[in-house]
């Protein structure tokens, strides 16, 4: 980072800084000589813009985007201040329905990562960043693991055949959908390749497919780091062109052309409101028909992204998302109205921003009456997140977010989707969670067998976990008891991975308080707080 800074302040040409990063991505070995190049031209105009900006440095900069370089503690850790409004009802108990009225069904996934550059027979356990694709540099290479039709355990995206498939599954299996939640990242972890016409027509493609098997179904999304051009990229740990209105050249550099890629596939299913709204912040709220009562907010959490490079000039309220948020939040408390809040990063994963993701929570705990429910995702893990009352671990749990498998395979997880039975669908309704379904697939099984992945039932959480309700106490007893339960926890620990391995974390103190501790931790950069 101290050379680009010496480049930019000596004001060479942004060519010659090109070839300074290509060369020093292939000389400390960061990823190939193809990837490299890749990397640098999608990325470099957006890096010498804001290193030219920012107030950081050259240090802690390059401990954010680079693994054991610099100290990234001031960047990730700034604080900012957000007022939330006074007034809050006297909390009232968490309602639980016994026998509710009626139940509707919401179908949730997440993470999808389609690569259309997928290729059976390909490498499965190739040296870059993304696997199962014919590279040049291998093409001489002899396969030692061939990646099958369906995809592969590996660090491998999905093959866009066994999407089409699940949905098709989806469709023919569960007839009984009111409406589905999409959080988020669409697109593979080819982030050197991406382009806004790739971005347009993978999007256009996803919805023609949603159309073709839920033509009368209702879906709502939310925007994944993976979403965007130039992505947040978890692999190579870089950026996302995700810009606020007052940064300037935001008309040239903001992701107005992301947000209208959106509103067209997105406008067939939310109101002309909603879809201006989409137009300027990439969130939304709306009403899902045949459900009064209820509210949903889409919230862009790219603007929490701690790789979102340009939030790093001003990182206060980009686009007072917040502050759009905490009105839609006062309206419906006004009205009486129930709202599910539904994106991308879960606020307690370190990839949000500690002052986005603290004031997040604070408006959780403030309008805890009026959120029925919390659908993120962008970990794959199967888990969640508890919300306590003024930040007590020991205290009142206020509430709770659910946070979705991936259905891709990246990291050696088998594909999942999840489906939720909700008190809901007339007036007076809780809207809250009564009970998840995931589902999930034996990736190696259908290529080993030659046929279509066959889904089924991996858990319902209310049995498997033995909960008497999914309210926010039963899930923080869950958390107690994962500590103490060896088969408890080794269920757990099973669900969240959807993997095999040979990691026995249950007899692994590291091991399993670094998976228990999390599960409090809904403020990011503050577990030591939460697990003292």
């Amino acid at each position: 980072m101290t050379g680009i800074n010496q480049l930019l302040a000596d004001e060479e040409e942004d060519e010659k800084i090109d070839e300074f990063l290509k060369k020093a991505c292939v000389t400390l070995d960061i990823e190939p000589e193809n990837i490299c190049d890749g990397i640098v031209d999608v990325y470099a105009s957006e890096l010498y813009f804001v290193l030219d900006r920012l107030v950081f440095t050259p240090d802690e900069l390059c401990g954010i985007f680079v693994n054991d370089c610099g100290t990234p503690i001031n960047p990730l850790k700034v604080m900012w201040n957000f007022t939330i409004p006074g007034g809050k009802p006297p909390v009232k108990p968490w309602p639980i329905v016994k026998e509710p009225k009626r139940t509707q069904r919401v179908l949730h996934f997440s993470d999808i990562h389609i690569d259309r550059g997928y290729t059976e027979g390909s490498e499965v356990d190739c040296k870059d960043s993304l696997c199962c694709r014919n590279y040049p540099s291998e093409d001489a290479s002899p396969i030692k693991r061939p990646a099958g039709k369906w995809g592969s355990l590996g660090n491998c995206d999905l093959p866009f055949g066994t999407f089409e498939a699940a949905m098709r599954h989806i469709s023919q299996t569960h007839k009984d959908i009111d409406y589905i939640l999409i959080t988020g990242d669409l697109e593979a972890h080819d982030e050197w390749e991406y382009s806004q016409e790739k971005t347009k027509a993978d999007f256009a493609n996803i919805t023609q497919v949603l159309n073709n098997y839920f033509p009368t179904t209702p879906v709502y999304q939310s925007t994944g780091n993976h979403d965007t051009v130039p992505a947040d990229a978890s692999t190579v740990d870089l950026i996302c062109r995700m810009a606020a209105h007052n940064m300037e050249e935001y008309d040239t550099r903001g992701p107005a052309w992301l947000y209208n890629i959106f509103a067209d596939n997105w406008g067939q299913w939310i109101s002309p409101e909603a879809v201006k709204t989409v137009h300027y912040r990439g969130s939304f709220a709306d009403y899902p028909p045949l459900t009064p009562g209820l509210k949903l907010i889409s919230i862009n959490t790219i603007y929490c992204s701690h790789h979102n490079f340009y939030i790093y000039i001003n990182q206060t309220d980009p686009d007072e998302t917040l502050s759009w948020l905490v009105s839609e939040l006062l309206q419906s408390e006004v009205k009486g109205e129930k709202v599910h809040l539904f994106s991308h990063i879960p606020p307690g994963d370190k990839a949000c921003l500690m002052g986005w993701s603290h004031n997040f929570y604070e408006i959780v705990n403030r309008f805890e009456n009026t959120i029925a429910g919390q659908f993120f995702a962008h970990t794959h893990n199967d888990h969640f997140e508890v919300f306590y009352e003024d930040s007590n671990p020991n205290g009142r749990p206020t509430h709770f977010n659910f946070i979705t498998p991936s259905m891709t395979t990246l990291s050696s997880k088998n594909p999942a989707y999840r489906i939720y039975t909700i008190d809901g669908g007339y007036e007076g309704a809780s809207y809250t969670v009564l009970d998840a379904e995931t589902y999930s697939t034996d990736i190696n099984e259908a290529n080993t067998n030659g046929h279509e992945p066959e889904w089924f039932l991996e858990y319902s959480a209310k049995d498997a976990y033995n909960l008497p309700d999914l309210s926010p106490a039963s899930w923080s007893n869950l958390i107690d008891r994962l500590a103490v339960d060896d088969d408890l926890f080794q269920k757990f620990y099973n669900y969240f991975s959807r993997t095999s391995h040979n990691l026995d974390c249950v007899n692994d103190p590291v091991c399993r308080q670094g998976n228990i501790c999390p599960l409090r931790v809904a403020k990011s950069y503050d577990e030591n707080l939460f697990c003292p």
